[in-house]
């Protein structure tokens, strides 16, 4: 019987093998079974990852703090997303356009209604409504497009980098 078991196992080993070209000996379960794990792994969750999220909001919020340290030069802050959008791109090792994209416009959006947000309640008291909402908005759309080409900047700078020379 274990002997009938061990034959299997090695068949489909040995079609795993031929399949993918990978060596998967050390999982268990059919072929059909490591199929249709695989398909499930590689269709759900590659799209988006909240941990991803997490290092984009740290990688713009960043730049965006270490932007703001430099003085007498305008709009550094809101320059310092894009640059640590191109940091994440260069160092994280798949690509994550989403994240990046939705850190760097709310990082942009929230920055800049907070900056400005003592001037925003004097002219709200005062009757002259500036608008914080399309203020937030137009911040929040150019924080996003800032942030996704300096993510593709920084992946294909790290694509080149990690490219084989021969």
């Amino acid at each position: 019987m274990s002997e009938r078991t061990e034959e299997r196992t090695r068949e489909a080993d040995t079609t795993a093998d031929a399949d993918t070209g990978v060596d998967v000996g050390g999982i268990g379960g059919t072929t059909t079974e490591r199929q249709s794990t695989d398909e499930t792994a590689e269709s759900g969750g590659s799209y988006f990852s909240a941990r991803a999220l997490l290092f984009a909001f740290a990688a713009t919020g960043g730049g965006m703090v270490a932007g703001s340290l430099v003085p007498l030069i305008p709009y550094t802050a809101i320059l310092g997303i894009p640059v640590g959008a191109f940091l994440y791109g260069l160092a994280a090792s798949e690509r994550r356009y989403i994240e990046t994209g939705l850190a760097g416009g709310l990082v942009a959006g929230i920055g800049t209604v907070l900056s400005v947000f003592s001037q925003l309640a004097l002219r709200g008291v005062a009757g002259g409504n500036i608008g914080a909402g399309r203020l937030f908005l137009v911040a929040a759309v150019l924080g996003l497009v800032a942030s996704l080409v300096a993510h593709y900047f920084g992946r294909d700078l790290r694509a080149g980098l990690t490219a084989d020379l021969s």
